[in-house]
């Protein structure tokens, strides 16, 4: 089973799901541009997530060039499964109860979710 991320490991995968490959250099540009961050850690974090298999590297040159071993869909999947199981009783209709009670479901939202219960029902395309 896929454990959870941390906040830095998910901003990492996130960088490396997004290019569908990346070097320590290339995250580290890319975490920059938005905090101040040292490159050793992001070379840390990529060690991390490589030793949890959620990574594997090949070289180039001198440097190593990071793959997802888990894809983003794998990781969401399992994420929510965890999510469900842990504060839903397993029971996704109360997951799903919980978000459509919150405030923050925009009419749209409400829309895009008909839409998806009507083609899980055979209903749409």
């Amino acid at each position: 089973m896929v454990e959870p991320l941390g906040e830095l490991q998910l901003k990492v995968m996130n960088v490396i799901w997004d290019r569908g490959q990346a070097t320590v250099s290339d995250v580290h540009e890319e975490i920059s541009a938005s905090r101040k961050i040292a490159y050793t850690t992001v070379l840390t974090t990529m060690q991390a997530l490589e030793r949890r298999r959620m990574v594997t590297h090949d070289t180039v040159g001198k440097a190593y060039r990071y793959w997802p071993a888990v894809s983003r869909e794998q990781y969401t999947d399992a994420s929510v499964d965890r999510l469900v199981g842990d504060l839903f009783d397993g029971r996704q209709e109360k997951l799903l109860c919980h978000l459509l009670g919150a405030d923050r479901v925009s009419k749209a939202d409400v829309r895009a979710i008909r839409d998806v219960i009507g083609r899980s029902e055979g209903g749409g395309a």
